[in-house]
């Protein structure tokens, strides 16, 4: 049963106006109700609960207050449409867009009002929270012969059958406690983008799929997980992992079409590296279903940061944190879109207020540490450093002081010391991947052009020094192939000395960032860069 809420115009209980799903909605005209513990505000299509408030699309919110008005009961797409599409022929991939989108939120802000539960080859049905799998008795509804076929028993609906057919369909199963627990612990240990709490997601999430086999969206993680390791497997080991990512995907999939989190993964796990226009296919695919969903509109912005165009990258990291604000990730991608786009301070703003709620993360520590060590600033990137209790963890001393060289040489231009900044930053580069991106962007910055280009080379094509999977100091344990280097450094602050360099133009062209550029809407933010050589 729906109940009132003290908002707005006075509060009215849905189920006492025996409306039909299909009647037409207004929602300037819809009162406010509560749904479990969550306000719902269709006039100004606001969702507010004890997680947030969240303003929905104008068609997700006509279709919440559809199933909400049901009373529990079956709504189908047909009942759908004429209520929120005005009856108008609309395709199956719009209405699977909004459940999508309408899934979300459920899951968002919504977790503690409803669940949304697919009811195959049937329709859609809204469980207010605490009422899994039942249904309360629903108020009389107008004759309506699709409804009128379902069978419920004693306020608890256990088969629907379909009138004349005899098949029976079985809802969304009852998630049990355990499995919920598991599964919520590892969403928040996913969320931290590390080495340790990656793993404890898998097992986490490994165990709520033994607890509960179809459960969906815990499957879903679990592919997500798996994905996210790989940058913490050894590349010996990654083609297993790799596989196991895909058939946790592939099994949520099956049991929920529209799982986000399995979409988000199956994207994720399309390489990006000079696979740059089917990345793209790939990621535009599974946004026009979850448009939404953090993880692919992360891994979106950093292809789109990795081609060059900066300014799609920064809408979809507004996405990502706007729909999750509590991933360190999403605020550092944030910050490096903004910075990549000349608006610094904003960029240092997001990245401050970031390590105020994760104080030693790596990600957005050396975020701040390079914004002020490349805007000029190198003193205050020294006293940042010399907190040496604010340090990230996983960071080694000797790996903070390869980085102070650089400071130093961009700070002072001392000859002695940028000769000491290149002879160290050109060792480490041929020890590691993340070493040698570092490289190349300290060379870039403090104008040695050629020994940029050098260390670019040795990156990218293995010429003057082959790169092992190693990606920094090896007690860090990150890890990445030669088929998925990092390109997103060419477009940084850095490395702006660099693009604009005769040269800059065959290197993109060898990359086939080029022949990328060249097709429609794909354009990078500076034509300058898109020079053929």
């Amino acid at each position: 049963m729906l109940a009132p809420t003290e908002c707005g115009d006075a509060p009215v209980d849905l189920a006492d106006q025996d409306l039909r799903a299909a009647a037409p909605i207004q929602l300037a005209r819809e009162r406010p109700f509560r749904l479990g513990a969550v306000d719902v505000r269709p006039a100004t299509r606001e969702v507010v609960g004890r997680h947030g408030r969240e303003v929905l699309e104008p068609r997700v919110m006509q279709v919440l207050v559809a199933l909400a008005r049901a009373g529990g009961e079956i709504v189908t797409r047909d009942d759908l449409i004429a209520s929120c599409w005005d009856g108008r022929i609309v395709g199956e991939d719009a209405i699977n867009r909004v459940i999508s989108r309408l899934r979300r939120h459920s899951e968002g802000v919504g977790r503690d009002g409803w669940s949304l539960e697919t009811v195959t080859k049937v329709g859609y049905r809204l469980v207010p929270a605490g009422e899994r799998g039942e249904l309360a008795p629903a108020p009389p509804a107008a004759a309506d012969s699709r409804r009128r076929a379902l069978v419920l028993s004693g306020g608890a609906l256990g088969v629907l059958a379909l009138a004349g057919g005899g098949l029976a369909w079985s809802l969304r199963p009852r998630i049990s406690a355990k499995a919920q627990t598991l599964y919520d612990k590892g969403r928040e240990a996913l969320r931290q983008g590390q080495a340790e709490p990656t793993a404890q997601a898998v097992g986490f999430l490994r165990e709520a799929v033994a607890e509960q086999p179809d459960f969906a969206p815990a499957w879903g993680a679990l592919a997500q997980a798996y994905q996210k390791s790989l940058t913490f497997t050894d590349p010996a080991r990654q083609a297993g992992v790799h596989a196991q990512a895909e058939a946790a995907a592939r099994r949520a999939m099956t049991l929920d079409p529209d799982q986000p989190e399995a979409a988000a993964a199956l994207a994720m796990l399309t390489p990006i590296y000079r696979n740059w226009a089917e990345a793209e296919t790939r990621f535009l695919r599974a946004l026009a279903l979850h448009p939404r969903e953090p993880a692919v509109c992360v891994g979106y912005c950093k292809l789109m940061l990795s081609v060059g165009r900066i300014k799609a990258a920064l809408g979809a990291s507004e996405t990502a944190l706007a729909a999750d604000p509590y991933s360190p990730y999403h605020h550092s991608s944030l910050g490096l879109a903004l910075w990549s786009l000349g608006r610094t301070e904003e960029a240092e703003r997001v990245a401050r207020k970031a390590l105020t709620l994760w104080p030693r993360h790596l990600a957005i520590w050396f975020l701040l540490f390079h914004i002020l060590a490349y805007g000029g600033r190198g003193d205050e990137a020294m006293a940042l450093a010399a907190q040496v209790d604010g340090r990230p963890l996983s960071v080694p001393p000797e790996d903070i002081e390869l980085s102070l060289t650089g400071v130093r040489a961009l700070l002072t231009r001392a000859p002695a010391e940028v000769e000491i900044a290149v002879r160290a930053h050109l060792a480490a580069a041929a020890r590691g991947v993340g070493f040698a991106e570092n490289a190349m962007q300290w060379m870039s910055a403090l104008g040695q052009l050629d020994a940029a280009f050098v260390v670019a080379r040795g990156l990218f094509f293995d010429e003057g020094f082959r790169l092992g999977s190693q990606r920094y100091s090896a007690g860090q344990g990150r890890f990445m192939r030669a088929q998925a280097r990092n390109t997103y450094q060419l477009f940084m602050p850095a490395t702006a000395a660099l693009r604009a360099d005769p040269r800059f133009p065959g290197l993109a062209a060898e990359l086939g960032l080029a022949a990328y550029w060249r097709g429609p809407g794909r354009a990078p933010d500076d034509p300058a860069w898109a020079r053929t050589a």
